[in-house]
């Protein structure tokens, strides 16, 4: 903040006290106009959120997956069917779900993207899942864990921060996303998600 002009820097007149006489006709010198500007201030803007990822290691849990593909308008409406064609194996089996559901992102362009399922169980079953499903077990190994809140259709941002993350930290992974949703797909509203996003890292 610039400081305002001292008064003890303005002639006598401007501080109050009386002008000089001046020699010859004795007419008086007027003080100087003395025009006090504003100061103009800024305010300081509050620094902004370290978008920072925890750094977890995943043990590996067994899950029903369930391999599919949608293009990007499609992908929550897709997701959540087949979510639900899961669930409906595991009954079938004899199974229970017993965790929140993976999403796997396998590959992509800007029109589709290709995805696994995973949904965690618990229980044993001497029956094979039909449908292409399989039994086996989710990923495992060294993750870096961010969150997203908010709506599915905003994700996109969530996503481009990671990006810049890993750019800026010079992060290797394979381009393997897992998604896993702490809020039910299938009960939850897409406006309200709380979704983890787990990178894979060497």
């Amino acid at each position: 903040m610039s400081a305002l002009p001292a008064l003890a820097t303005l002639p006598a007149a401007a501080q109050g006290q009386p002008p000089a006489a001046q020699g010859g006709g004795g007419a008086l010198t007027p003080p100087p106009v003395v025009d006090p500007k504003k100061v103009e201030t800024t305010p300081v803007a509050p620094a902004a959120r370290t978008f920072a990822p925890q750094e977890v290691t995943l043990s590996p849990v067994p899950v029903l997956t369930l391999t599919g593909s949608a293009t990007w308008e499609e992908a929550f409406e897709k997701l959540v069917a087949s979510v639900k064609q899961a669930d409906a194996e595991l009954k079938r089996l004899g199974l229970a779900r017993a965790g929140d559901t993976f999403i796997v992102y396998t590959s992509s362009d800007d029109l589709s993207f290709e995805y696994e399922i995973q949904v965690p169980f618990s229980g044993t079953t001497i029956q094979k899942p039909g449908d292409g499903m399989k039994l086996g077990g989710s990923h495992a190994g060294k993750v870096l864990k961010f969150t997203h809140t908010g709506s599915f259709s905003d994700m996109d941002n969530t996503y481009e921060q990671i990006a810049n993350y890993l750019d800026e930290k010079n992060v290797e992974q394979n381009d393997m996303y897992i998604e896993q949703y702490r809020t039910d797909i299938v009960t939850g509203s897409p406006e309200a998600l709380t979704i983890d996003i787990l990178v894979p890292v060497p």
